[in-house]
């Protein structure tokens, strides 16, 4: 069964939440201030840092031009004003017959429950049962009197988060949407008092919200979890009393739920550059047992083991023997803690207190090796988190294949590099060539990786898979627009991973028409970005030509000319192949970090995937008037 990856968030509204965190969370005006102060301060005139407010800023390089901007003014505002939605149009579903029902509980076993088993398969199996008696294979339009409230609640969300790849593959033909909302008529007033159950429930619409737009903030729905993790004390070390009054498979669940809270608040937080939820040191429960809740029956039933910890520390599991339920959970979790040590070392907070008691200002001489030394660092670890990936001779889902593997790795090493170009110095306002040509390499296998996935049907979209998309794009194009050599063949994959990914957003864009916009300004930053080459290269080209140069230093490929002048490339916009050579400097301006309001089109997608999208566009409008 092709099942998406899912520790993507969906847009939403803000509303306020707080958690435990490493640094206060800033109010608006705080961060739309700390945007404007570079985190990298080093005394030389000719070395420039880029603003702090999210990872990937360097990207401010594509738009900055002010010729791009006059023409494609409208695009940004249109960035300001509100989209439709498709599931307006949905009513709420009846509970399907129990045929129907099955296959869409067997794909949540099977799918989204293999990354996030933040349930107990036998509730779920015992939901199905009571909800579905035998031998009834009719459709049913409403629910069994014996179903409390809550087993409804959680029916129904099952029947939404199960049959989304279903419905979008044209298997099962009601939407998900619709039991979505049938869900939420049963809604109990104590849905946020009733324990691990809140948490769990909360869960559950996180996950259904990675697709589908809910109305609200999934990060802060995250947040929210997490703090309810924190009240209930599942971060910290049961007390030997408590212990044992709770059973291995009730303490293993707890970590599974305390643990998938962590997973999915840790890649949001970093991405919205906002604080984590609890920090790292914090937390000081172990992670659940590698074991299948059969296994950890048995060990309950023999009294040999006074709590999980015991029992984790009796079953070492080597690494040839068969996977359990918890395989892919603890793989992608590990992958969660190299995310937090992302944000640990290359947090944009000044005057850091590292292990030993030193301050680690950006303004020092050293701020640059220290920047490549955590990157290699990271990325080792990065390379040994791949290396250690589980197999699966025979893969049930997208989650056990090594391909699913290969797209994480890209995504974290292009997080991981773009945040190191964010703080490295830069000179000229350029960041060092070895980087950007890192961050090409990783963005191109991000953008081929994840293409590939979603031609085959195997993966599906999301407004975070839609980000990471967009990202990667503008990293292609922010190496054509500022790396000092261009040869042809590196230039060819640069140009084709623009255009393949171009091609895969706008096919979201058709399922997303909130995103339409977007796709509009990455269309005309693609046409834009590219179309500099090829007036650099053909100027260079001509006696007497720019910089007065009678060769060309670079090199167009062959078929560039026309990819650029193809009017599907260029989506309605400006030809910008046309202007006169008296614009060229304006074209070819490198001035490029020091205006914050169009860099923030990346960060605003970020909150488009992961918070609230009209955070920073609501007065893009008046700001470019």
């Amino acid at each position: 069964m092709t099942i998406v990856e899912g520790q993507e968030v969906d847009r939403g509204r803000s509303h306020s939440t707080a958690g435990v965190t490493d640094s206060p969370t800033l109010t608006r005006p705080e961060r739309d201030n700390q945007a404007l102060a570079p985190p990298i301060a080093i005394p030389s005139s000719d070395v420039i840092s880029s603003p702090s407010i999210t990872e990937g800023v360097g990207i401010s390089l594509l738009f900055s031009d002010a010729r791009w901007r006059d023409q494609n003014l409208k695009l940004l505002q249109n960035l300001s004003q509100p989209s439709g939605i498709l599931e307006t149009s949905v009513q709420p579903n009846s509970l399907p017959p129990a045929e129907e029902a099955l296959t869409v509980f067997n794909n949540y076993l099977n799918g989204p429950h293999v990354l996030n088993p933040f349930l107990l398969r036998r509730d779920i199996q015992r939901l199905y049962h009571s909800a579905f008696s035998t031998g009834r294979t009719g459709p049913s339009s409403q629910t069994p009197d014996h179903l409390t409230k809550h087993d409804t609640f959680r029916t129904f969300m099952i029947l939404a988060v199960g049959s989304i790849m279903l419905y979008r593959s044209g298997v099962h033909k009601h939407h998900p949407y619709g039991y979505f909302l049938a869900a939420l008529q049963y809604i109990d007033t104590n849905i946020l008092s009733r324990g691990l159950d809140s948490i769990q429930d909360l869960l559950l619409i996180v996950r259904f919200g990675i697709y589908h737009h809910i109305g609200t903030s999934i990060w802060e729905l995250t947040t929210l979890c997490m703090r309810m993790c924190i009240e209930q004390g599942l971060y910290k070390l049961s007390r030997p009393t408590t212990r044992r009054k709770t059973s291995l498979l009730q303490e293993q669940l707890q970590r599974r739920v305390f643990w998938e809270c962590y997973m999915i608040s840790q890649y949001s937080s970093i991405t919205l550059d906002r604080p984590a939820a609890i920090a790292d040191r914090d937390i000081q429960v172990g992670f659940p047992a590698d074991a299948d809740d059969e296994e950890i029956d048995a060990a309950e039933a023999s009294g040999s083991f006074s709590d999980l910890d015991a029992f984790c520390r009796a079953t070492t599991r080597p690494s040839t023997t068969g996977n359990t339920e918890m395989t892919v959970f603890f793989y992608c979790l590990r992958l969660r803690k190299i995310t937090s040590k992302i944000r640990t070392k290359f947090q944009h907070s000044s005057g850091a207190i590292n292990s030993v008691g030193h301050v680690l200002t950006m303004d020092s001489i050293t701020a640059s090796g220290r920047i490549y030394a955590d990157l290699e660092e990271l990325l080792s670890e990065l390379e040994q988190w791949r290396q250690s990936a589980p197999t699966f001779p025979n893969p049930q889902g997208l989650y056990h294949t090594q391909e699913w593997y290969d797209l994480l790795l890209m995504r974290e090493r292009l997080l991981l590099v773009r945040k190191a170009i964010d703080l490295v110095p830069k000179r000229n306002n350029i960041p060092p060539g070895d980087l950007l040509l890192i961050c090409l390499e990783y963005a191109v296998g991000t953008i081929t990786r994840f293409c590939s996935l979603f031609e085959q049907r195997k993966i599906t979209y999301t407004r975070s898979y839609f980000q990471m998309l967009f990202t990667a794009g503008l990293s292609v194009m922010l190496w054509v627009s500022v790396a000092s050599n261009h040869d042809a063949e590196t230039m060819v994959k640069a140009a084709d991973a623009v255009k393949q990914s171009q091609k895969t957003l706008k096919q979201m864009g058709r399922e997303m028409p909130d995103a339409t916009p977007y796709v509009s300004v990455y269309e005309a930053l693609q046409v834009h970005v590219l179309g500099k080459y090829d007036v650099t290269s053909r100027t260079m080209r001509q006696p007497g030509g720019h910089h007065g140069q009678t060769q060309s230093q670079h090199h167009v490929a062959p078929g560039m000319s026309g990819m650029l002048h193809d009017p599907t490339v260029a989506g309605g916009t400006h030809n910008l192949l046309d202007h006169e050579p008296s614009t060229y400097a304006s074209l070819l301006s490198r001035d490029l970090f020091g205006d914050n309001t169009f860099w923030n089109v990346e960060v605003g997608l970020g909150e488009y995937a992961y918070g609230d999208p009209m955070f920073l566009f609501s007065g893009i409008a008046d700001d470019n008037a």
